[in-house]
């Protein structure tokens, strides 16, 4: 190099730093935890108890729109980026309205009686 002269390349790299990635982490766990939170509200809900199970369902929809948001933040603005758009896709998933939905269109069968026959003769047939 010559004298008095600045280095384009160190410039460049201290122009980039790397970012936390703790917002897309943050996401990813919050749509983890979405999703068992859930699949509790399922197991209450196959025990009978209707009205807790809608309950934790109303509490998992704004968890699963908190972790979205979250994610979204952060796979735009590079705060775990991956993390974020795991984050987004799990929290997507595990949102029951977007699950009953997927539920319907996939399978309709299985809403009538629980997939079951609603009219036995009576030898379980």
């Amino acid at each position: 190099m010559q004298r008095n002269t600045v280095d384009v390349r160190q410039e460049a790299q201290k122009a980039r730093k790397k970012r936390n990635p703790v917002v897309g982490k943050i996401a990813l766990g919050l749509a983890v935890v979405s999703a068992a939170v859930d699949a509790s509200a399922f197991a209450v809900f196959m025990g009978g108890d209707t009205d807790f199970a809608f309950g934790i369902c109303f509490v998992v929809v704004f968890l699963t729109l908190i972790a979205a948001v979250l994610g979204f933040v952060a796979a735009v603005g590079s705060f775990g980026r991956w993390y974020g758009a795991v984050g987004v896709v799990v929290a997507f998933f595990a949102n029951p309205v977007i699950l009953i939905v997927l539920l319907v269109i996939v399978a309709p069968e299985l809403l009538t009686d629980m997939g079951g026959s609603a009219a036995t003769d009576g030898a379980g047939l």
